[in-house]
């Protein structure tokens, strides 16, 4: 099972995101758009684990997520990794609550390393991917580049499975935790 332990996002935040998609695309980005049940904020990859490994982390997961308060965030603005002129990856990113965000990723990171698991360790890079492989050409993005779309309550840390089905990648949550609270 591929998986990866994330963020959600509300309903209407991803309806916000899907507009900003067709903004950009009015603008003459072109690109392979992610899909609205896609958008997420991933905290931590973890690639290729036996399923046996799932209780393994949502009891990590709910362990951290007890200890940790919901906050808000806000998204705005457009980037790209690895540059804007050359693109692979088009995001926005979080705005905020940022020092809460990067504590509850650490302090999962820390949780899933001590129980084993292995881990990038590149640094953390809040962002919510809008389209890959962008093409950019000769587009003007003045306009966007501080466009806030949004914001929401950070409530939950989710273990997402990502699978390719027909040559689209689905993310389906296998279980979330609430901030703040027991989740057993």
């Amino acid at each position: 099972m591929r998986l990866f332990v994330g963020i959600d996002l509300p309903y209407k935040l991803k309806e916000t995101l899907l507009q900003f998609q067709s903004e950009l695309r009015s603008l003459g980005v072109k690109g392979s758009w992610k899909s609205e049940e896609n958008f997420h904020l991933t905290l931590e990859f973890l690639g290729e684990l036996d399923q046996e490994k799932i209780i393994t982390l949502t009891e990590a997961l709910s362990k951290v997520a007890r200890i940790n308060k919901p906050f808000k965030l806000s998204l705005g603005g457009i980037g790209a990794f690895p540059t804007m002129t050359r693109p692979h990856t088009l995001w926005t990113a979080p705005m905020g609550s940022l020092s809460e965000l990067s504590r509850l990723r650490d302090e999962i990171h820390l949780e899933l390393a001590n129980h084993g698991f292995v881990l990038e360790n590149r640094q953390f890079k809040p962002h919510i991917t809008i389209a890959s492989r962008p093409i950019l050409d000769d587009v003007d993005l003045s306009s966007v580049h501080t466009e806030m779309l949004g914001e929401f309550d950070v409530t939950k840390v989710a273990l997402f499975e990502s699978k390719a089905i027909r040559g689209r990648r689905i993310y389906t949550v296998l279980h979330d935790a609430s901030l703040g609270k027991s989740n057993f």
